[in-house]
This record gives structure tokens, sequence and C-alpha cells, in this order.
């Protein structure tokens, strides 16, 4: 048994047609998609964790909806700091929240649940739990009779990138607390925001972010305030759940090297032993 699922972050749309940094945001999750398509079909959802436009429009808001309505898959979408709620909720109407108007729900799955907040402080590039998200949160980890993921846009903790580490989760001791009793159901961690590939552990729990579909954080981890961004290739990640492991898979989809034939090429073979 096999739960899979795409994870990718930071698409960042605008209004179509309009660019952002040189990059045309609707053009990049277009080739995403037509990947999606013809790489993994099979996937049981796409989870995109926030920033999902840069100015929060209607318009941009859109552009999304025109290009993810194309996946044969569900798409769940979770809030970052450039997103606007009520934007969102009017392209989107029927997308899964909280009564009180948060972005949080959780996915239902034979293997896992997958727990998904919104770290959305309205006007700030930091992002925060309020006592209600978190409230609600202990609920859903309380009544889990199962693994689970979690899902969030801010990293709660910082990852050596000065330009970034001022504008994470404001509260993380206070998510940090209330998650600790329910360390050994949580399989995962997933987030965004950082617009660079990082992974590792925190607190016992493995995460990984996937770079942004658009620019990226250049890879300098002393300045706090970078006059340009990176144009290294984007991402998506396909996550495979299995009963006793959590697999993260990385694919650059705008790699278009052609394919190296390891039967005709020029390679250095090391000569047979005849007594081998």
């Amino acid at each position: 048994m096999t739960y899979r699922f795409v994870h990718f972050s930071d698409p960042q749309l605008v209004p179509a047609g309009m660019l952002n940094y040189d990059i045309d945001p609707q053009a990049r999750l277009k080739h995403c998609v037509d990947t999606l398509l013809q790489q993994v079909p099979e996937s049981s959802a796409c989870i995109i964790t926030g920033d999902l436009t840069h100015w929060g429009e209607k318009e941009a808001y859109k552009a999304l909806k025109e290009e993810l309505d194309r996946l044969s898959f569900p798409v769940y979408c979770l809030m970052g700091n450039h997103d606007h709620r009520q934007n969102f909720l009017d392209v989107f109407p029927n997308h899964p929240r909280q009564q009180e108007g948060f972005i949080q729900f959780t996915v239902e799955t034979e293997l896992v649940n997958l727990i998904c907040l919104d770290t959305l402080d309205d006007r700030k590039r930091s992002g925060v739990l309020c006592e209600q998200r978190l409230a609600w949160l202990k609920h859903e980890l309380e009544a889990a009779n199962k693994p689970v993921c979690l899902f969030m846009h801010h990293p709660p903790f910082e990852t050596g990138l000065a330009s970034m580490d001022r504008d994470n989760l404001v509260n993380s001791e206070a998510l940090r607390s209330m998650i600790q009793p329910h360390k050994e159901w949580i399989r995962h961690l997933f987030f965004g925001h950082l617009h660079r590939s990082v992974s590792g552990h925190w607190q016992g729990i493995s995460f990984s972010c996937p770079p942004s579909l658009v620019h990226q954080t250049p890879f300098n981890f002393d300045n706090p305030k970078p006059d340009s961004v990176s144009p290294e290739p984007p991402v998506y990640n396909l996550v495979d759940i299995h009963p006793d492991r959590l697999v993260v898979h990385t694919h650059n989809f705008l790699h278009d090297s052609p394919a190296i034939n390891s039967r005709a090429c020029q390679r250095y073979q090391k000569p047979l032993d005849p007594e081998l």
C-alpha cells in the first residue's frame, strides 16, 4: 500500500500575461502541470504550501485556477504571506477550510492524515499560528487514529539563511510545546517559503522544503537583504508514503538536456580481470 502525492510551493502567480522577476509564473506552472499529467497521472493529490500568488489579486488566483483545474487529482492549497484569504476563497469557493475562516483542514488517507495549517499573518512576511489555529491543530492531533504529516508555509525554526530566517513562524515555541506529546505520530513536516531545497529534522521530526516554482533565494547564508534573486530551476517533489517509510523524490521538471545513451556514449571502463 502506497499513498503518492505531489508537493510544490511558492508558485507566486500574478495576473495572466504579467512577469515577475523576469519570469512568467503562469508559464512555469503550466509546464509543471503538463509534466505532472505526463509523468505522474496516478498521484492521489497535489499539495501547494503557500504563496500561491505574489500580491493576492483575484486575477492572479484566476490564473492559478486555470492551470490547476487541468489536473486529474485533487489539489489542496495553503496560505502563505503573499496570499489573501478572501480573494482566494472567492475564486476557490469549495476549497476546504475551518468554519472560523482559516484555510486549515485535514485530508484523511488510509495510511496517514495530512494536516494542513494556515500560518498567514495578514500584511506581514512572517507567519503565526494564533491560539484558535493551535487549538484546532491540537484537536486534530488528539483525534488522529493513525500517523500524521504536517503542512505549513512558514518553517518553525531557523535554517541559517539570513534573508529568510527573520520571516519564519514567530511563535514556533508555542507550536513545539503543543506537538511535543504527539511527536511519535508525526511522520514528516512539509513547508515552503524558503525558495530553496532544504531538508533535515527538527525536534526529531523529519522535514523537507522544495524550491519555488519561480525565483530562488540566493545561496548566501550571511546577507540579510540580497539585491538579487537566483535563477536556479524549479522543482516539484513526489512523495511516496509507505507503511514503513516516507520517501521524497525531487524532480527538476524544466531540465531539458538530452539523455545520454549509456550504451553509445564515451565512458571510462575498467578492463575486466580475466581471473574474475
